[in-house]
């Protein structure tokens, strides 16, 4: 019978990556008996591992999901074997690779396949090349699928039982409440409460203005008086956004109506309604925390909200989108037009508009949209008028590096892991060989390995990668270039075309808010643009 290590030889199996999950019987193991079984199972695929003599990896999976994608550890692997990067991946069961969709399970098969991914467990080998591995593979991941299938139809049934008996069995309880520990049902959590009652005040009533007295709002300006006065959000963070706001006025939890099965997400994430068949709906069913005159004012608001004048964020292609970041908090930048209206002195209404380039995060940085496209054909305008020393100082200080192109220090990086991953395989034979794992002739061969390797990286050249100089451009050029595409931007008339020409010079241009002005007064900023390198290497 041949010895493990020379099997794996005999495969070409030269990195493992052993993946540890716990199983749905594990966790309840766990709870009878207090075992660490992710450790039990880590000490079972050590020792299989160490037979086979190979060094491997360990990952562990702490959570567990019924999807690849709820699955972090495990889909950063999939990531790694796709790339190429393990040639075996070791369970304890074929099935701790998936008990997800069908989908999820050809995307593991098809990798398993094509990459020619073995599967290690303690009993076998399996080689996808077998067509009796194969079938088993095959055998092994829906059987999984379905031990799942039964096992969330069964645990579906118990809590929709529950749920007609008015016990909370949607996870955490909701912003406000606490669960019953003897009922389940849900009990009022008397100080996020406080804030549920202060919010719907707020909006219902309106909210308190320099000379004390109350002024209603919508929902973006009440997020942004809520972060002033530092009430936090329902996760306890200091911004608020209005579709949070949103979910929570418009929720009938707070006047004690408790709702389940109303919906359901599908395979692609979104979220669709159930059939009413299948919908379950108590009234009455937990204490209210919002009686009923302030739920009606505040329901009456938000279906009224659409006929008074409000900010709309505007998405579509216009000027600057996707050039412009907020330099605060680093998000993107979008345009906003708002219709206003003004009451006069004599009684008569005027009506403005503003245009304004705002934040997606709500309250951060607002500046005028106008200004800042007029500031940013100045900055083509003031490069292209530049001597050549500024000049070419200038665009070297902000050139920006392609992404996904290997730099000097990307290789360097790249290099230096290599080298320590060789290190620790020699490690490794070292330790078999002082414990007799290794004969002195299988230790050589694998030392002569691990040796040629290191020789290969150390003849890799550097110089080659290193990064070139932004002044291997013709100044001259590149500047009446500079001088042409402004001149092009003001005659054109077509927003994408517009649009085009900046994103073919600018990588981003940071937005930096340097002082907030009241009143039709707009904001002061300061701009920080950064150029491709594209746009000098052509």
């Amino acid at each position: 019978m041949k010895a493990k290590d020379s099997v794996i030889q005999e495969l070409g199996i030269k990195s493992v990556v052993n993946y540890l999950r716990r199983s749905r019987q594990d966790v309840e193991k766990e709870r009878k008996t207090g075992i660490d079984t992710l450790n039990e199972q880590k000490l079972l695929m050590d020792r299989v591992l160490n037979d086979y003599g190979v060094p491997y990896t360990q990952e562990f999976e702490i959570g567990s999901g019924d999807k690849i994608s709820t699955r972090p550890v495990f889909k950063k692997i999939v990531d790694q074997l796709q790339e190429g990067k393990y040639d075996a991946i070791a369970v304890k069961e074929i099935s701790r690779l998936g008990r997800g969709s069908y989908t999820d399970m050809g995307i593991i098969y098809d990798i398993i396949t094509e990459k020619r991914i073995f599967i290690i467990s303690p009993w076998k080998i399996y080689d996808p090349t077998n067509n009796s591995d194969l079938r088993q593979i095959r055998f092994e991941l829906f059987m999984s699928r379905e031990e799942y299938e039964t096992t969330r139809e069964r645990l579906m049934g118990g809590r929709y039982t529950s749920a007609l008996q008015g016990a909370w069995v949607s996870g955490a309880p909701p912003f406000g409440y606490d669960a019953d520990p003897n009922t389940n049902k849900l009990i009022i959590n008397e100080e996020e409460a406080k804030v549920v009652r202060t919010v719907f005040d707020f909006y219902a009533n309106g909210i308190y203005t320099s000379d004390g007295k109350r002024k209603l709002v919508q929902l973006f300006a009440l997020s942004t008086f809520l972060q002033r006065v530092g009430i936090k959000t329902m996760s306890g963070k200091d911004m608020w956004t209005s579709k949070s706001l949103y979910g929570l006025l418009t929720h009938e939890r707070y006047i004690g109506v408790y709702k389940f099965n109303h919906y359901r997400s599908t395979s692609d994430g979104k979220r669709v309604k159930n059939p009413e068949s299948e919908h379950i709906t108590l009234e009455n069913n937990h204490p209210a925390i919002i009686d009923m005159e302030t739920w009606n004012k505040v329901q009456k608001r938000i279906k009224e909200r659409g006929s008074t004048p409000k900010a709309k964020l505007d998405f579509t292609p216009n000027r600057l989108a996707g050039i412009c970041v907020c330099k605060q908090c680093g998000r993107k930048m979008v345009r906003r037009h708002t219709n206003n209206k003004r009451k006069k002195k004599d009684g008569t209404i005027s009506t403005y508009s503003s245009t304004s380039l705002v934040c997606e995060r709500v309250g951060c940085t607002i500046v005028n949209y106008d200004r800042v496209e007029d500031d940013i054909i100045e900055v083509l305008n003031h490069l292209s008028d530049m001597d050549s020393n500024k000049f070419k100082k200038t665009v070297s200080e902000l050139t920006i590096p392609e992404k996904n192109v290997d730099t000097f220090e990307d290789i360097k990086k790249q290099i230096e892991s290599k080298k320590a991953e060789l290190s620790r395989r020699m490690d490794f034979i070292y330790e078999k060989l002082e414990t007799g794992v290794y004969s002195d002739e299988m230790f050589l061969e694998r030392k002569n390995t691990i040796d040629k390797e290191l020789e290969e990286l150390s003849q890799i050249n550097l110089n080659q990668y290193e990064s070139k100089k932004t002044d291997e451009f013709d100044i001259e050029d590149k500047q009446f270039e500079i001088k042409s595409l402004a001149d092009a931007y003001e005659l054109s008339d077509n927003q994408i075309d517009k649009n085009n020409l900046l994103r073919s010079i600018f990588d981003c241009i940071e937005v930096e808010l340097v002082k907030r002005n009241s009143g039709r007064k707009h904001n002061e900023y300061a701009l920080h643009p950064y150029l491709k390198s594209s746009f000098f290497a052509r």
